[in-house]
């Protein structure tokens, strides 16, 4: 089946036309959640009461061995209160996965490219687990990492814990948000993939933002705050991925250039992240681990 048109919300958003984008992208999510059932190509029914953590992974791959963060990270999608959610975001068929990972994957395939954070929501939306786990598709970590991140979340109560980015390689260009240093604080969650999030204030707040893809974290973040404590969400230096944020300079202009469209998009929504980063800079003063 084909949905309402994410690619025509999209245009509107390139366009600023902000409120026909919602508009669109409301309809093309409503029709998915509505239909979930028809894109269910893989489903698990181990531990379906045990599950703690759910890992989602978004692709247009066709399994999680196809794509660089299935490589080291199966001894903890083994682990028996682990689930691993693959939604394929469009362009191929997912398959399910070799035998690796076809025993505990949750597969899932969309018709046409939603985009990531959609994307990453639909995966929210049939979770089981108590942290969902979201990981970028083209970045390396391990099972240890994972481990630490999603058990700062669960065991220390955190909202959100984001982790440590590093290049996948010595030319690889890095964000100036990916690396903040070697000390376990608060920070906003602007590594959306490779973070963790308790799954119950994820759906209360509406998950990320559809039409962003870039400060999807942050705008989920304050629309949180006054509500949940600034110090719930944190930085877990322990919890390392390897993923480049621009292969050259053009690359990295671009993601530049849509940055500067999601201010103006959060400027319409009356988002302030600015407000956040100052308000969590003061609780970093006074934060000790």
């Amino acid at each position: 089946m084909s949905l309402v048109s994410y690619t025509q919300a999209t245009g509107h958003f390139e366009n600023g036309e902000f409120e026909n984008a919602q508009r669109v992208v409301s309809a093309c999510l409503q029709e998915v959640y509505a239909n979930i059932h028809r894109f269910v190509l893989t489903e698990n029914l181990q531990n379906i009461y045990r599950t703690k953590v759910s890992v989602i992974v978004v692709s247009h791959r066709n399994s999680l061995e196809a794509c660089e963060v299935g490589r080291g990270i199966e001894d903890f999608v083994r682990c028996e209160d682990v689930e691993l959610i693959f939604v394929g975001n469009g362009l191929e068929i997912p398959d399910g996965g070799s035998s690796r990972y076809r025993e505990k994957a949750r597969v899932f395939g969309l018709p046409e490219n939603i985009g990531c954070s959609a994307a990453r929501n639909v995966g929210a939306y049939v979770a089981r687990g108590e942290c969902l786990l979201f990981l970028d598709d083209d970045a390396s970590t391990g099972a240890a990492d994972l481990d630490l991140l999603a058990s700062s979340c669960l065991d220390r109560e955190a909202v959100a814990v984001r982790g440590r980015i590093v290049p996948k390689s010595g030319s690889g260009l890095t964000g100036n948000h990916y690396d903040l240093g070697e000390d376990l604080k608060p920070a906003p969650p602007t590594t959306e993939g490779f973070s963790a999030w308790q799954a119950v204030a994820f759906e209360k707040y509406g998950g990320f933002d559809p039409l962003l893809a870039g400060h999807e974290g942050m705008d989920l973040c304050c629309r949180m705050l006054g509500e949940v404590d600034t110090e719930r969400f944190l930085y877990q230096p322990g919890a390392l991925m390897r993923h480049d944020y621009a292969e050259d300079d053009r690359q990295h202009a671009q993601k530049a250039e849509k940055l500067r469209l999601s201010d103006r998009y959060l400027a319409f929504k009356g988002i302030d992240k600015d407000r956040l980063s100052s308000a969590l800079k003061e609780v970093e003063k006074e934060y000790a681990v």
